[in-house]
């Protein structure tokens, strides 16, 4: 492909005008497609888009070439094209594996979100995610749950205001926990062990809303500021010092989606709740005291792995040395992934005498998404599936009995397909497995 424009062209401010250095340094390598250090030729697959449509066009660096297609008015929105482009959980996989090889030259997943609101800014989004965005209008959620329900699963627990009571630290469920009754159980072992460490939490009832990132997913920016902006005036209005999310989608949105809207300053700290629980035990403020006995594997979250690596925005921008090498004018942090969230989910699951914790070849920056995210189970349900089943394989390869997760939205996605197709696996949030195995009598710090 003969690459004729490095820059805008003069008064195009679209969404793809703004990536075409990145999508103009793309050199085709493929390395988007694969793990940077595969184990086996099974699971050496780092896209689930690519592994599903087979063709390069699902891939990252295939997105890029549609992308500049696109910008270059060379191809139409064929159903062809928009299946390439939202068959894909936007989970970053090709983001990370790039970068392994090729640094800051290229940034997949940017294009990806550039993609992604041109296609949004042109019209032509999928019906399945207009329907999303019309519900997050709406109601708040993606999902059009009533915005009257989303406190109901602790309805009798008797839990503060944060908005009226004074607390120390807001508890934020998030829509995929808010809504859902089988997570209900384990938003009460939270609760539960809060309470135990005497936390002073509070919650925002229905006054909580999606905090932006499936928004930004889908390429409809401007509902994700909006969105953003109203979950920054809640926690302008709570006065609260930290907050806890439940979400692992939150806890993304939060640390890497609202910097690219312009939120780069909370007047708080922002902890997903693995991480808060364990400095609660770290800390002496809590302890948990239970056993069990098996193999457990720990899935990664796309969402609290890589995707949650906390994001600088840069004003760095594309020039050429000497005519011929692209640079960067300034400097500019290049996400690599690494400084996701991937250890005290799994120090909270070491923490049960007797738990073998077996690691799936793919795991933390590398791991496999089980297709959950992205509208892409919305709008592709059979990719999504697929997704499910290839990590559904991978895990009981390990001889794990049991998948663990940090993720809402990843164990009811996995627990589903697993009971469609019948895998010998059991899929339980990490919480899930804590209250079952935990003796009643938790101990408490000073």
């Amino acid at each position: 492909m003969t690459v004729r424009s490095m820059t805008p062209r003069e008064g195009d401010d679209s969404p793809l005008a703004q990536s075409t250095g990145n999508i103009s340094n793309c050199w085709r390598c493929s390395h988007c497609k694969w793990v940077p250090s595969p184990k086996s030729k099974e699971f050496a697959h780092a896209c689930p888009s690519i592994q599903w449509g087979k063709f390069h066009a699902y891939s990252g660096g295939g997105k890029l070439i549609t992308a500049f297609a696109l910008k270059e008015h060379e191809a139409d929105y064929t159903e062809a094209a928009l299946e390439s482009i939202f068959a894909c959980t936007m989970c970053g996989a090709c983001d990370t594996s790039c970068k392994n090889n090729n640094g800051e030259l290229v940034e997949p997943l940017s294009v990806l979100y550039a993609l992604r609101a041109q296609v949004a800014t042109e019209g032509r989004s999928l019906p399945a995610h207009v329907t999303m965005i019309d519900n997050l209008r709406r109601e708040g959620n993606a999902a059009g749950r009533r915005r009257t329900e989303r406190s109901n699963w602790c309805e009798g627990l008797g839990l503060k205001d944060a908005l009226t009571a004074p607390v120390d630290v807001w508890l934020h469920i998030g829509c995929e926990n808010a809504f859902e009754p089988r997570l209900w159980p384990e938003l009460k072992a939270i609760v539960v062990l809060l309470e135990r460490a005497r936390v002073n939490f509070g919650i925002a009832y229905n006054r909580e809303a999606a905090t932006g990132e499936t928004a930004y997913d889908l390429g409809f920016h401007d509902e994700a500021r909006a969105l953003a902006q109203s979950m920054t005036g809640l926690i302008r209005d709570t006065g609260v010092r930290t907050v806890v999310t439940c979400s692992s989608s939150s806890y993304a949105g939060i640390r890497n989606i609202w910097p690219r809207l312009g939120f780069t300053s909370l007047p708080c700290e922002v902890f997903h709740v693995s991480d808060y629980v364990e400095r609660l035990i770290e800390t002496g403020k809590l302890s948990i005291e239970g056993s069990f006995e098996g193999a457990v594997t720990y899935h990664d979250p796309c969402k609290l792995g890589r995707l949650s690596e906390k994001m600088t925005p840069s004003k760095a921008s594309w020039t050429k040395v000497l005519g011929t090498m692209s640079v960067f004018d300034g400097p500019k942090q290049v996400l690599f992934g690494n400084d996701g969230l991937y250890e005290a989910p799994r120090k909270l699951l070491n923490r049960l005498h007797g738990l073998k914790l077996v690691e799936m070849e793919r795991n933390r920056v590398s791991s496999y998404c089980c297709g959950a995210a992205g509208g892409a189970k919305e709008a592709y349900p059979d990719f999504s599936k697929f997704a499910a089943e290839r990590r559904l394989a991978e895990a009981k390869a390990t001889g794990a009995s049991i998948i663990a997760t940090a993720c809402g939205g990843c164990r009811i996605h996995l627990s589903d397909v697993a009971k469609q197709i019948g895998a010998p696996l059991a899929v339980k949030g990490i919480f899930e497995l804590l209250a079952a195995s935990a003796v009643p009598s938790v101990k408490v710090g000073g």
